[in-house]
């Protein structure tokens, strides 16, 4: 009777624990769009070889993406040190590109808005290591950085001609940092919800990510593989130093096609104001 009573009362809190991990609500998977400040006032031949006229406003971007595994930034924007004095860490190039940014463009005053801190950031995913996309790696000393192997070669050491655009102090504590290389796509957690895919052109380590939301579906977040909307529906690219290899630009637009359409995915460009305004900042968010 007693061992009867003992295997009831086992199966009952075996099924009551069961339903408890059933009922538990699973870790949300969320986008968030975040600002960098903004550039202004250049030639819009520097994002479409041959364009005639200017590029008034155009937003500089972020991302962050939770997952049950760890939080994702994907590109982390211009440095922060460029609030207090922009020419000092750029050069000629922020009045050159019109660079604006304010205290609340800042990594953690941005971050804050969704309640996390630069420590809660798991992996650090960067476009590729341009003054706009990079220049907050440093921020986060624990995350693991991901960056192609032939980026870090560009940016270290580049070819004559493309080094305006690489800032040294961006990535000076990179050599302190736990770096995850790649030598082309990774799936980032093993089940197809944040993708890293190598798309050499812009530069030669250039890379977008793909995330995939349990109800938006598939967005691309192409960093400068693509500028602009217009880019990519006109196959227009830029002219050097904007572009290391036209031939592998266009086969880089031509990926992010297939995603598209393949994927119905829903797009954020690296610079394009238009789809930007039409964008949600956070706190709100994409699932």
């Amino acid at each position: 009777m007693k061992s009867s009573k003992l295997k009831f009362w086992k199966h009952w809190a075996a099924g009551a624990a069961m339903c408890s991990l059933l009922a538990a609500p699973v870790a949300a998977q969320q986008l968030y769009v975040f600002t960098s400040g903004s550039l202004g006032g250049f030639a819009k031949a520097a994002f479409q070889a041959g364009a005639q006229g200017t590029i008034e406003w155009s937003p500089v971007s972020f991302y962050v993406y939770k997952h049950p595994k760890g939080n994702v930034m994907f590109d982390t924007g211009n440095n922060d040190k460029t609030i207090a004095d922009a020419a000092a860490w750029w050069g000629p190039l922020a009045k050159g590109f019109g660079l604006k940014m304010t205290k609340d463009d800042a990594i953690p005053a941005q971050l804050a808005k969704i309640g996390l801190k630069t420590s809660d950031i798991k992996y650090v995913v960067v476009g590729h290591l341009h003054l706009d996309h990079g220049g907050n790696i440093g921020q986060f000393p624990n995350a693991t950085l991901i960056v192609q192997d032939q980026e870090v070669q560009a940016a270290v050491t580049p070819d004559i001609g493309f080094s305006v655009y690489y800032i040294p102090g961006d990535f000076a504590d990179m050599k302190n940092q736990n770096v995850l290389k790649l030598n082309g796509d990774l799936d980032l957690f093993g089940d197809g919800s944040f993708r890293v895919i190598s798309a050499p052109g812009h530069t030669k380590g250039s890379q977008f990510a793909v995330a995939r939301l349990p109800k938006t579906g598939s967005v691309i977040m192409t960093s400068d593989v693509v500028y602009l909307k217009e880019n990519l529906d006109k196959n227009l690219i830029p002219g050097i130093p904007g572009v290391s290899n036209p031939i592998d630009a266009y086969k880089s637009y031509q990926r992010i096609r297939h995603i598209r359409d393949t994927e119905n995915a829903k797009i954020f460009y690296g610079h394009d104001p238009e789809i930007f305004k039409a964008t949600k900042l956070a706190p709100e968010f994409y699932d």
